[in-house]
């Protein structure tokens, strides 16, 4: 299981599994089509326009599959900012193709057949509160200037990472930044029953319930 700042539920955790699922098969596609191109060193920025400022596609797919693998089996992952900045962009790529196929299914049966995730239906998956409920923060979207016009005595104040100041400036990561360290300090914890889902909800996360 990957550490976030909520121990997750069934719900995220199937979204997650689903968009790193679709993201993986999608970039896998578009290498297959534009290896031999010119195009292919671009092509990131289709799917994941934050992360392809500082990944290539062959980089972000093995950290992706590797992030999957970590997410599926048993112990506890950290994650650093270059992780929670590729899942950003997977998430919100699911997030609103999920959404559009909602929003446009023809009829009610392809609407519940488009919006079922963990068992449940959901209508609309709300990307900018599943983020704010799941992510410590988002400092990895800072631009270039915010940063480095920052000391570094502010940065550590507003608790900013390491990896935040290469991830401004464009810097590829390196390979150790992109090791999936196993926490041996925490133990996982599953949330079977979501504090962001309830019986009359529609879209998750539902902060209704949470806030109930």
């Amino acid at each position: 299981m990957l550490r976030f700042q909520n121990y997750p539920d069934k719900i995220f955790m199937a979204i997650l599994t689903e968009s790193m699922e679709m993201v993986i098969d999608q970039i896998r596609e578009l290498l297959a089509v534009h290896r031999k191109s010119e195009a292919g060193s671009n092509i990131l920025e289709i799917l994941m326009p934050n992360a392809a400022g500082v990944f290539v596609p062959e980089s972000a797919l093995k950290t992706l599959k590797r992030l999957l693998h970590c997410h599926k089996g048993p112990g506890f992952y950290y994650l650093n900012d270059y992780h929670y900045l590729l899942l950003y962009d997977t998430l919100e790529n699911f997030c609103i193709l999920h959404n559009d196929m909602v929003r446009n299914a023809p009829n009610e049966y392809e609407k519940n057949k488009a919006s079922r995730i963990a068992g449940v239906h959901i209508e609309k998956i709300n990307f900018d509160h599943l983020i704010g409920m799941y992510f410590h923060d988002i400092d990895f979207l800072f631009d270039a200037d915010t940063v480095i016009n920052l000391d570094l005595d502010k940065r550590k104040m507003l608790g900013m990472h390491e990896e935040t100041f290469g991830i401004s400036q464009g810097l590829a990561p390196h390979p150790e930044e992109l090791r999936i360290r196993m926490m041996n300090e925490e133990i996982s914890e599953l949330r079977i029953t979501s504090q962001f889902w309830g019986p009359d909800s529609k879209v998750y996360p539902d902060l209704n319930v949470a806030d109930g």
